[in-house]
């Protein structure tokens, strides 16, 4: 009996340690190697609680309890990623935020190219990417989204490492336009919304991820442009320019 108690209790035990290694995909860093330590010290000492008391009721608690031990263990290490994450928001600093106007061939405003430095306090791949809107009843469907970038000048993005200022450049259009990595452009399959007639330029609002900068519930202040940007008319500048709808990939 006391051997079908703690093989019951094992098999459990290897179920949750496969429930962790399938969460790990998606969940916190290090829970596939949790998951591997968790089933060896759970059936460890499941199996010595048995061979050694002798009592049912004992393998019984000590099975249950390092079955409990499974569901700890994620929580443990999502709080713990959760707190190094936050530190590294605090830690990072964003400084000569500048913005410009981009133009199309023809004169008209169709985005807005955004350069800042960044340094981290860790060594990592991180989404730091911006956003900028428009708050108000008229624009707030209107928004420009980044679709270029480059980092300390290269075209792509890279490690970012602590201690070190890396300059990067974006470049925000709106989200009608798509921009493959070849250059081409095309309309990207995106209802247009309603764009406001007459409309003004005014300083958009700038949130850059990843960081605190432009996020008052992450410790920042809001920002905007020193520029003022009238993003209904950059919406009807890429419309101008003609292109074709991007074709689907068969």
């Amino acid at each position: 009996m006391m051997k079908v108690v703690a093989g019951l209790f094992i098999a459990l035990q290897a179920l949750a340690a496969l429930a962790l290694l399938a969460l790990s995909v998606h969940g916190p860093s290090g829970l596939a190697v949790a998951a591997f330590v968790y089933f060896a010290l759970a059936a460890g000492i499941t199996v010595f609680s048995a061979l050694r008391s002798k009592s049912i009721a004992l393998t019984i608690v000590s099975g249950a309890l390092m079955l409990g031990l499974a569901p700890a263990t994620f929580l443990l290490l999502e709080r713990i990623e959760s707190i190094a994450y936050e530190r590294r928001i605090a830690g990072t600093r964003v400084s000569d935020v500048r913005d410009e106007p981009i133009l199309s061939a023809g004169g008209r405003p169709i985005g807005v190219r955004l350069s800042f430095a960044v340094v981290v306090p860790s060594a990592g791949y991180f989404g730091i990417s911006p956003s900028l809107d428009a708050p108000g009843a008229a624009t707030e469907r209107l928004s420009l989204v980044p679709m270029r970038r480059t980092m300390d000048g290269r075209p792509e993005s890279g490690r970012f490492e602590p201690g070190r200022r890396h300059e990067l450049v974006i470049e925000l259009y709106p989200p009608i336009l798509f921009i493959r990595p070849q250059g081409e452009r095309c309309l990207a399959p995106t209802q247009v919304p309603p764009l406001s007639e007459p409309s003004a330029a005014r300083p958009l609002r700038v949130m850059i991820y990843e960081t605190s900068y432009g996020l008052p519930w992450r410790g920042g202040r809001e920002e905007s442009t020193h520029g003022a940007y009238d993003l209904a008319a950059m919406y009807r500048g890429v419309l101008a320019e003609g292109l074709q709808p991007c074709k689907v990939a068969q």
